[in-house]
């Protein structure tokens, strides 16, 4: 069947049969990148039969591009570069002397209008703390414009507001996830109206950092559902810290409570140890199963895209399908 358009304002995944329990790990010889390249806090979402990609951002040649994007027919590539789907930063984005900033996990979804919406983590120069800005498209592939002269999400007392990420709940009701505090960091929930701009209500605490392997970081929050469960991926700890790692909590309702997962869902051992720091994770319905996308070092400075298969058991948990994941060819004897 067709994709579905990326979570944003159509992330429902598919409620078919449970797939297989997780697979033991695979070994570090086998697994690799579908792009290979600088390409962190990974965002995709399908437009018809094509998957656009996007990242924070990164240098391309002797520019840096401020939301990388590239295209591609399948989740495991070819990956094709189109360009910075946001060239022009709007005004009250910090910059360094060469006037660079630092736009960061970005999140593209498609709006009723048929038009697409941007929301990015970027550094307000006024306020000195990150801030969620969004931006309008009317192709996925940009060029997004800056919405308004100031952040949407822009709160000094919470310090930073990050790692934007879009839901819409089967009823059509639409939220915005996103994560502040740089101690004992919290993901919340705000429902926006269908412009994906402008709130509804209260926002409202969906999970805390308060296990010490999180390091007093929850971030990187993906929500789905599966059946009558609400899943809520995030990532722990320092993204560089060595001890980076993908879990999840699971409730009945979104106003209800979120109880998350023992242990961790993915972490470098997960992956046969052989890259460090897995995470920013994203979910993307399938036909046959569905998909997890993450970043993860594959050198120092260099954070690729993975793919792995995602299934769920009867009980609507999810589990790693790491028989789906891009190998490499097998080596000549």
């Amino acid at each position: 069947m067709s994709p579905l358009p990326r979570g944003g304002w159509a992330r429902l995944l598919k409620t078919g049969p449970a797939l297989a329990g997780i697979v033991a790990a695979a070994t570090a010889s086998t697994i690799q990148p579908v792009i290979a390249r600088d390409f962190p806090d990974p965002a995709v979402l399908a437009v018809g039969s094509v998957y656009y990609a996007y990242s924070t951002a990164s240098n391309y040649g002797n520019q840096v591009w401020h939301v990388p994007v590239q295209r591609a027919s399948s989740l495991t590539g070819k990956w094709t570069e189109v360009g910075d789907a946001m060239p022009d930063l709007p005004a009250w984005v910090g910059k360094n002397a060469q006037g660079s900033a630092n736009v960061w996990a970005p999140e593209v979804a498609a709006r009723s209008d048929g038009s697409y919406i941007l929301y990015f983590t970027a550094r307000s120069a006024a306020k000195s703390v990150q801030c969620i800005g969004v931006a309008l498209a009317s192709s996925p592939k940009g060029p997004f414009r800056p919405v308004g002269t100031e952040p949407l999400v822009c709160r000094p007392e919470d310090v930073d507001s990050i790692d934007p990420s879009a839901f819409t709940d089967t009823d059509g009701k639409q939220y915005l996830l996103y994560t502040s505090g740089r101690g004992k960091a919290t993901i919340w929930l705000q429902q926006v109206s269908v412009d994906g701009i402008t709130p509804i209500g209260a926002r409202r605490p969906l999970v805390q950092a308060d296990r010490p392997e999180e390091g007093n970081i929850v971030e990187a929050p993906a929500m789905v559902k599966h059946g009558n469960k609400y899943v809520l991926f995030y990532s722990g700890n320092a993204f560089n810290s060595g001890k980076y790692f993908v879990n999840y909590a699971s409730g009945t309702s979104l106003t209800g409570t979120f109880t998350k997962r023992d242990g961790q869902f993915l972490n470098r051992d997960t992956l046969g140890g052989a890259y460090p720091n897995p995470g920013g994770e994203e979910v993307v319905p399938g036909s046959k199963h569905d998909y997890m996308l993450f970043h993860a070092y594959t050198n120092p400075g260099r954070r690729s895209l993975f793919v792995v298969g995602l299934g769920w058991d009867s009980s609507g948990n999810p589990n790693l399908e790491l028989d789906n994941v891009v190998k490499a060819p097998p080596t000549k004897p």
